[in-house]
């Protein structure tokens, strides 16, 4: 099930040329064929752009946008520009077939937007009837998971060369979706709010046998807020700021008292396998009565 938006210049024609030379070298895009595959490692979000050749048909639509329904609703977040620019940028009209739709002329991006979504949901509704075992999370966290990870690097350039910005992942931990981020080593961080965190330990490695032994340890939020409160620099958003240049005693005598945890145990989830919670229960629960 996907969502489908037609395009077509106002004036004049499109060739399968501009369609290469606009897609090539651009960020987070891949050219295979007559297609432009938007594939965002850092987010997890993808769609795809296809150049049609022309057929008998009068109403020739060169572009097809498509995108998947039963989705992450944050999806048409980060599409919504890309066609929005694309469109602007080759003066395109656009036909939209989808029941809930734009119609056809010019484009909209709050029909757009309204107008995946609308799909989307119906897609949760019909894949939940035969497939209703799905890891979900609220739709708050998800939005705070994306907005994270689509903003890391300007991030990055915001703090001092020696703190660290982390990704956000999803993970399937004792068979629920959580929300994690690494934390190695305790260094200088900005650490962003999560269910668990992953502690790589190397120098702060609790000594065996009279000798450190690199490992893995894990933190729930509820252990580690605490002593991100006591020594933090300063909030950066919901974000907690750590500048030192020595972890600080206290920190480091709760990561040396973790359990070594074997990360095996870890299944790391696609972003498109953690769904909103909110319409996950919505059709599950109206299918159970």
């Amino acid at each position: 099930m996907s969502y489908d938006l037609f395009m077509k210049p106002q004036n004049g024609d499109f060739s399968k040329e501009q369609f290469d030379s606009y897609f090539h070298g651009r960020k987070n895009y891949t050219l295979e064929d007559s297609q432009a595959w938007y594939q965002n490692e850092v987010t997890g979000v993808y769609f795809v752009f296809e150049y049609q050749e022309q057929d008998d048909d009068n109403e020739y639509f060169p572009i097809v946008f498509n995108m998947n329904f039963f989705r992450p609703t944050f999806f048409v977040k980060e599409a919504e520009p890309e066609v929005r620019e694309f469109i602007s940028t080759f003066n395109l009209t656009v036909d939209d077939p989808q029941t809930h739709r734009m119609g056809s002329g010019d484009f909209n991006s709050e029909e757009f937007s309204s107008g995946w979504l609308y799909g989307n949901e119906f897609g949760y509704q019909s894949i939940l009837e035969d497939h209703p075992d799905v890891f979900s999370l609220p739709t708050e966290q998800l939005e705070a998971v994306w907005s994270w990870n689509i903003h890391k690097e300007t991030l990055q350039e915001e703090v001092e060369d020696d703190v660290f910005v982390p990704s956000i992942m999803l993970l399937n931990y004792k068979g629920k979706a959580v929300t994690a981020c690494v934390w190695p080593d305790a260094i200088p961080s900005l650490i962003p709010p999560v269910d668990i965190v992953l502690i790589g330990r190397n120098e702060l490695a609790p000594k065996r046998w009279f000798k450190k032994v690199e490992d893995m340890a894990i933190g729930t939020w509820s252990e580690i807020k605490p002593l991100l409160e006591r020594h933090k620099n300063k909030m950066h958003g919901q974000a907690y700021y750590l500048f030192y240049q020595s972890v600080p005693k206290e920190i480091e005598k709760y990561v040396q008292s973790l359990k070594s945890f074997d990360l095996r145990s870890l299944e790391k989830l696609s972003i498109d396998q953690v769904l909103n919670r909110e319409l996950v229960q919505k059709y599950v629960v109206q299918q159970g009565n």
